[in-house]
């Protein structure tokens, strides 16, 4: 006797199967969601970061590239931004060995989940300045598509 939910299930997993296509898109996403989301009590105006910078909407839209901070303090959150920069561009570096059929997905899993929990350190320690409050968004974003990807390859 059959399962009449098999189907359904065979039809979700197909949806969730991460080919090399998927997994590239997945973790270039992860380079799209802002990083952190900081508040500042005094203004009600986030500033967001991201994986390439920062975007501040006070006083006026304005992108700042990463390297351009460097320039105006060299704190130790900058070079861990940096450095969980450069680990996401790594994850993408080897989720796109992927299409030429060269990827190991521990790889860039493991990238994916230092870039994520070095990020976090980062919003935490910008959260912890006054009247300001960080909310690590990209952290969610680099360990879900780490567990995702890491799943794929342990079931597959």
């Amino acid at each position: 006797m059959s399962d009449p939910r098999l189907p359904g299930r065979r039809a979700a997993a197909r949806l969730l199967s991460a080919t090399p296509e998927r997994v590239l898109v997945a973790v270039l996403v992860c380079g799209v969601v802002p990083w952190s989301v900081q508040t500042f009590a005094d203004s009600g105006v986030p500033f967001l970061r991201f994986a390439w910078g920062g975007l501040s909407f006070t006083p006026v839209v304005y992108a700042r590239p990463l390297s351009t901070y460097f320039d105006l303090s060299r704190t130790p959150e900058l070079w861990r931004w940096a450095f969980a920069s450069g680990c996401w561009l790594l994850s993408v570096a080897s989720a796109a060995t992927g299409l030429a059929d060269r990827e190991d997905p521990r790889v860039t899993a493991g990238l994916l989940v230092l870039a994520g929990a070095v990020n976090a350190s980062v919003a935490v320690r910008f959260g912890l300045q006054p009247l300001r409050t960080g909310y690590p968004v990209g952290t969610l974003a680099l360990w879900g598509v780490a567990a995702w990807r890491y799943r794929a390859w342990t079931v597959a």
